[in-house]
């Protein structure tokens, strides 16, 4: 991503019919966001919610000191330095996230040596221009009115009441952002369990005698294990067992005890960001 700052750019939006009043006012945030294997991790929460806020709800031309830029709905032009400054994380931090939700599918982006555009995947299709099924349009004069949760509905829409739920067809790697829940507050869908114990099998197996292989789990690790899935294209076994055949593939003789100290290459060590980075860029 450039890490050019945009301080003098403008928007100007286009001839294109106006979309309702969704997404002006608010975004559609889907709660699978705590099924989300960065869920946890504040900053990269912190970095999602700002891309959605930051998206364009409809096409807009952006005056740029390089020209006019045309953004379609879900597509905003930034830089990794004005991410930073607008989120308050550092710009390695942004570059590193950025990367891990293309590799997520949640977003794609557009880069030339002066601007980039993100787009987030499957906006128009969750980011809805109307009001969802399960709410109707309200008098702007009527007051906000309070579902029997204690939940409110958004200014200018009030939740019907419907036996209809939604089923968002999406990719379970990407991050859903409909427009309504999926079910009703009393039938909450359980996240899949995390294979801690599988990963660490499929490690023994890959690994065999060549390096020292992991016999427990421990909280240290389950924390490692669920970060590390977080980096892979996809949070499977099947993943895993691909980067760490990858990185047998591709390690030097230092990693397998070729060095001054006879260090070996570890379980712990396979499961570190740098790590996954480095077999990913063929930098080992």
């Amino acid at each position: 991503m450039s890490n050019v700052a945009y301080a003098n750019f403008t928007a100007r939006k286009s001839h294109n019919d106006k979309p309702n009043s969704v997404g002006k006012g608010f975004a559609l945030l889907h709660r699978k966001i705590m099924e989300t294997p960065f869920y946890k991790d504040a900053e990269a929460s912190h970095l999602w919610v700002h891309l959605l806020l930051r998206a364009n709800y409809e096409p807009v031309v952006i005056q740029t000191d390089y020209g006019d830029v045309m953004c379609q709905r879900g597509e905003f032009l930034t830089g990794r330095n004005t991410l930073a400054e607008e989120t308050g994380l550092t710009s390695d931090r942004v570059k590193s996230l950025i990367r891990k939700f293309k590799n997520l599918g949640m977003i794609s982006t557009k880069s030339t040596n002066r601007f980039t555009v993100i787009q987030v995947v499957k906006y128009d299709e969750y980011q809805q221009f109307s009001c969802p099924a399960d709410v109707q349009q309200m008098s702007k004069r009527e007051p906000v009115t309070p579902t029997p949760s204690g939940e409110v509905c958004p200014a200018d829409v009030q939740r019907l009441s419907t036996d209809k739920e939604y089923t968002n067809k999406s990719n379970t790697n990407v991050l859903d952002m409909s427009s309504g829940d999926d079910q009703s507050p009393c039938k909450k869908t359980k996240s899949k369990p995390i294979p801690y114990q599988a990963i660490l099998n499929a490690y023994n197996e890959t690994v065999g005698d060549r390096l020292p292989n992991a016999e427990k789990l421990n909280p240290k690790r389950r924390t490692a294990i669920k970060r590390m899935l977080g980096e892979l294209k996809q949070p499977t076994v099947q993943a895993a067992t691909a980067y760490f055949e990858t990185f047998m593939d591709k390690a030097g003789r230092f990693y397998f005890g070729d060095n001054n100290r006879g260090w070996r290459a570890s379980f712990d060590y396979l499961l570190q960001p740098d790590t996954i980075t480095k077999t990913r860029e063929g930098s080992l």
